[in-house]
């Protein structure tokens, strides 16, 4: 996938969601907005890779707008998912992600 002005892929907007919800206005609402869309297309095409990195990714952006307990649930989604996979590597920074909240 080309990336630039016209499209961005998910992990892009991953990478870059802390600098973009302190700096551009309405960026968090935008971002949650296309995790909550890669959440249903995952879901309904099988996808539990994605579904998995996409529900980690909405945690880590509620964590940073302080909303812990829809990240911890997030995230701890985001972990079954990831040990059904046996998706290790995410696995192990979606349960350090959830320590960091508690």
């Amino acid at each position: 996938m080309v990336e630039g002005a016209q499209g961005t892929n998910l992990s892009t907007l991953a990478k870059n969601v802390g600098f973009l919800i302190k700096n551009v206005p309405f960026a968090s609402k935008k971002a949650e907005d296309h995790f909550d869309k890669a959440i249903e297309t995952a879901n309904e095409i099988g996808a539990n890779g994605t579904l998995g990195e996409a529900k980690l990714d909405l945690g880590l952006l509620h964590k940073a707008k302080g909303r812990t307990k829809k990240a911890k649930d997030c995230i701890s989604e985001s972990i079954k998912i990831f040990e059904q996979c046996e998706a290790h590597p995410y696995l192990k920074e979606a349960k350090e992600a959830l320590a960091s909240l508690e």
